[in-house]
């Protein structure tokens, strides 16, 4: 296993793809000029800074066959904040769209085949901002075998995407990523809480099964002032 670390101690890190459509929750502008002699100004709790360990996906791998409540306990946003579900507004979307043709270049597989887009984003409930945004696509025929995985409603799985995909037989071999570094809107430096002149950091991710399939495509986004990442690994079959 080859590993490359990415760090930056005003942070920084990772992933792909823009949370800046209509609906989606932003940060809380601060009034400017309150006067208010008996009332005391609120003061802004910062975003928690973000860490990527390279042996997250094998620690996520390693609960896949614990029970559920101990899955439900230590999931990514424990691992990378140290948060608990609880300490976020969670929202996850499933929707079906068909293969573009880039994505079906990305999975090996042909354009128009039937895709489930998972968008998910957590907010921070004491900050306002993102703690975390990504999308996910499945192949449909992948895991249509079990209808649970096609009900958004049963987010967040305890376990996350790989036993998502343990309930259906695939076991993932390892994780592909590409980051890059992008200057962000006005409207994403209001959710992420960033600074003028702080970039976001996004990145695409292939799960690729022991078979060598790409059996799930993921893009998020990070913020760059805070965030830390590890990169790459390899996971141990089991």
């Amino acid at each position: 296993m080859s590993v490359g670390v990415i760090e930056h101690f005003e942070p920084i890190e990772v992933t792909e793809r823009h949370p800046e459509q209509a609906g989606r929750p932003s940060s809380p502008f601060e009034r400017g000029h309150q006067r208010c002699p008996v009332a005391q100004a609120r003061q802004r709790v910062g975003p928690q800074p973000i860490k990527l360990p390279a042996e997250m996906g094998q620690a996520m791998k390693n609960l896949v066959r614990e029970p559920e409540d101990m899955r439900a306990a230590s999931g990514a946003l424990e691992m990378t904040t140290g948060d608990s579900v609880q300490d976020v507004e969670f929202s996850a979307n499933y929707t079906e769209v068909e293969t573009t043709e880039e994505l079906a270049q990305e999975f090996g597989i042909e354009a128009g085949v039937s895709l489930i887009k998972r968008e998910y984003s957590m907010v921070d409930k004491r900050s306002g901002t993102y703690t975390s945004w990504s999308v996910s696509y499945i192949p449909r025929a992948l895991i249509e075998s079990n209808p649970a995985l096609l009900d958004e409603n049963n987010e967040p799985w305890p376990g996350g995407h790989q036993h998502q995909l343990y309930t259906v037989g695939i076991e993932l071999d390892r994780f592909e990523t590409t980051l890059w570094s992008v200057t962000p809107t006005t409207i994403e430096r209001q959710q992420w809480g960033l600074n003028e002149g702080v970039p976001l950091l996004r990145g695409r991710s292939k799960s690729i099964d022991i078979e060598g399939r790409v059996v799930e495509l993921s893009e998020a986004v990070y913020p760059a002032d805070r965030t830390e990442v590890c990169y790459v690994e390899r996971l141990d079959r089991w």
